[in-house]
């Protein structure tokens, strides 16, 4: 028995962000506050998100950080309290839109920023149009949202279904600027969501049948996006991998990867693709130990078996310039215990088919 529901509008196609005013007039939003990221201010996004709505549009916010703090948020919220907000569009990256997502939920439900990371009942938030300008964190597509408290050295997942934007314009135009590190980490954390979503304990017929496309896609477009950045056909294959792995562990949840990767982020600044990458050759082997299903899941996808994919995943992240050990990510071994510790506090740690115990994860870490 399983159940499926996604509430998420999604408008996908190349050129379609330039219908932004016609989707707009369909919700009726007369005041709309803006987050975007640095770059679509830079590119001219934002100006043509203000040309395309005119008026509607009553304040930018930007300088929201890669990874987005309380502070980005309340910066979000204070906008939307000052002009009274139907809307929020989000513009960007995941940071963008995570940042959005959490502020939507703290000025609907007048949640205080110091209360947020305590909150529990995201059940409603106002609507958010978010337009990601790269391929990976599908939060356009997901009830999640992971904010950091630098000062404290925190990376927290927030999780409800208000946290589901209201429509997704997905353009894979929009991802032609990606710098190629940016198109690299992006894109590898498809490939983490399909595979964290696919050794869930929580996984379905449908959710494997979407990450196993997505992972196909990616495996088969990321190199080619990244080393040819105006490919149209990559581009588009790595938006709808991003979409559809997105769709798929917006019902599971995240699992070992991701739970691992909040420490390497918060206390070394790795990249949150890259930092979920960095285990998830060994944890997809080590889930496919306690499933052998995965074994079949890795042959669809174009592999042997999950051995082999493992392999292929860690070629595949060499080729586009990341970094696989701790030496290369210049962590000293002597953080593996408080790598592991910290991995098995994290809610998506329980989501994971394999349990393993922190002598476990220990060894995992001594390998890489």
């Amino acid at each position: 028995m399983f159940s499926f529901n996604h509430p998420v509008e999604i408008k996908f196609g190349e050129g379609i962000f330039t219908r932004l005013n016609e989707f707009v007039e369909e919700y009726d939003y007369e005041r709309i506050v803006v987050a975007a990221s640095g770059s679509q201010v830079g590119n001219g996004v934002v100006n043509l998100i203000e040309s395309l709505l005119g008026d509607k549009v009553r304040q930018v916010v930007t300088g929201i950080e890669a990874n987005p703090t309380l502070g980005n948020v309340e910066s979000i919220v204070s906008a939307m309290y000052e002009h009274d907000a139907h809307a929020v569009i989000a513009a960007g990256g995941g940071s963008v839109m995570d940042a959005s997502k959490a502020a939507a939920a703290a000025y609907m439900q007048g949640i205080g920023i110091g209360a947020l990371f305590g909150h529990k009942d995201f059940s409603e938030a106002l609507p958010v149009i978010a337009i990601p300008s790269t391929s990976g964190s599908a939060s356009e597509v997901t009830p999640s949202s992971v904010i950091s408290d630098k000062e404290n050295e925190l990376k927290v997942p927030l999780s409800g279904p208000g946290l589901y934007p209201k429509l997704a314009i997905v353009d894979p135009e929009l991802t032609f600027t990606c710098p190629p590190h940016v198109t690299a980490v992006s894109g590898i954390d498809v490939i983490c969501h399909a595979l964290d979503c696919l050794g869930s304990s929580k996984n379905n017929p449908i959710s494997d049948a979407l990450a196993i496309r997505a992972a196909k896609l990616a495996f088969e477009n990321l190199s080619t996006a990244f080393d040819e950045p105006e490919n149209r056909e990559a581009r588009k294959n790595m938006s709808l991998a991003s979409v559809l792995a997105g769709m798929a562990f917006s019902q599971t949840g995240t699992t070992a990867s991701h739970a691992m990767s909040y420490y390497l982020t918060s206390h070394f600044d790795v990249p949150h693709g890259e930092a979920c990458a960095f285990s998830l050759d060994e944890w997809f082997v080590i889930n496919a130990k306690a499933n052998p299903e995965l074994h079949h899941h890795a042959r669809d996808i174009g592999f042997e078996d999950a051995d082999h994919l493992s392999v292929r995943f860690n070629d595949l992240k060499r080729k586009v310039g990341l970094r696989i050990t701790l030496d290369e990510l210049g962590i000293d071994r002597n953080h593996i215990e408080n790598i592991a510790e910290e991995s098995l506090k994290q809610a998506n740690m329980k989501n994971n088919t394999a349990q393993l115990d922190k002598t476990e994860i220990v060894q995992l870490l001594e390998r890489k």
